[in-house]
């Protein structure tokens, strides 16, 4: 393997096992109580996040999903800024406010999650539109689960950046999962959710999403296709380990063991790494001791880190003058 693909491929693995160590780490602090209210973990759909984010620019943005750890890291968000979030923490990404459902950071162009299914589709298209009428060559990035794609607000989203040539593609994390919904009773099989968009004049396409390899490469192509002024469509099939939330109880729909099955069997992140030993032995050990020790001091961090103040709870959400502290929040 060339130098240069190879140092690619190890990137590669360093973008997924960052999510993946996030992931558990938000996980273990959870379960030990220092995290508080819901979240939705992406372990196990890393390629994708980690495929897209690897062809894009800085100044290229990307919206996101309620499942969206991974795209925030991969687009290039501080570990510790997302935990820091997560531990509602002033040094996070929303001053603590937002936690796991609304991480954002515009200086690396990413343009934040949303709770609404399928809420930040549109939002890519319109920065998308942006672009094209400022005469920048940046796109956008819209990644949306299956379920996010039934919804109506994708197909007219879809035929508005068709009409507009605009510079965006959308990015569907087929998990086979829409919360407690199979995919199949949705869509139909891997690569309906495509084959529909297609129908529609798009260029679409899928790929494995156990592979990152093929999802960066893909990923490549779709973006300089999206960077010529054309919308296009990537369907990427992973599959959801953990539950829908860390609330849900999934064992009612599916088998307990159903995603650790999944995950033994198939795991994109050990494949990535097998392949980094297979062509530089004991290179992933080195990605692997940097990466733990990163989010270690991220989660010191976080830990550490101050809570916000109640007099600022409305600081960023009403152009109201006059709120006062004085024990409780008055208007004057």
């Amino acid at each position: 393997m060339e130098p240069t693909a190879l140092d690619e491929l190890a990137e590669l693995y360093r973008s997924m096992l960052l999510i993946r160590s996030v992931e558990l780490a938000i996980e273990k602090s959870h379960r030990a109580g220092k995290i508080a209210g819901s979240f939705h973990s992406s372990l196990g759909q890393e390629s994708c996040a980690a495929g897209v984010c690897a062809n894009l620019r800085r100044s290229d943005v990307v919206t996101s999903t309620h499942r969206g750890h991974g795209h925030a890291l991969a687009k290039g968000v501080s570990a510790e800024a997302v935990l820091a979030e997560l531990f509602k923490k002033t040094h996070g990404t929303s001053g603590g406010r937002g936690a796991s459902m609304h991480l954002h950071d515009r200086s690396v162009g990413f343009f934040g999650e949303t709770a609404i299914v399928a809420g930040g589709v549109p939002w890519a298209a319109g920065a998308a539109w942006a672009f094209k009428r400022q005469g920048r060559d940046d796109i956008a990035v819209s990644f949306g689960g299956d379920g996010a794609f039934a919804n109506g607000v994708f197909t007219e989203t879809l035929r508005l950046a068709r009409f507009w040539s605009a510079p965006c593609l959308f990015v569907c994390e087929n998990n086979g999962w829409a919360h407690s919904m199979p995919v199949e009773r949705l869509f139909g099989p891997p690569g309906s959710i495509a084959a529909q968009v297609a129908a529609m004049g798009l260029r679409a396409e899928v790929v494995d999403g156990k592979d990152v390899r093929a999802v960066s490469e893909i990923s490549k192509e779709l973006v300089e296709y999206t960077r010529s002024g054309r919308p296009a469509f990537l369907e990427c099939v992973v599959y959801r380990v953990r539950a829908h939330s860390i609330n849900d109880a999934d064992y009612r729909y599916r088998p307990k063991t159903d995603g650790t099955d999944w995950l033994s069997a198939n795991d994109p992140l050990a494949a990535a790494r097998r392949l980094v030993e297979q062509h530089h032995p004991g290179r992933a050990a080195g990605i692997d001791e940097e990466v733990a020790g990163l989010v270690a001091l991220a989660l010191q961090s976080a830990e550490a880190g101050q809570s916000p103040h109640p007099r600022t709870a409305f600081e960023t959400v009403y152009a109201t003058k006059g709120l006062e502290w004085n024990g409780h929040l008055e208007v004057r």
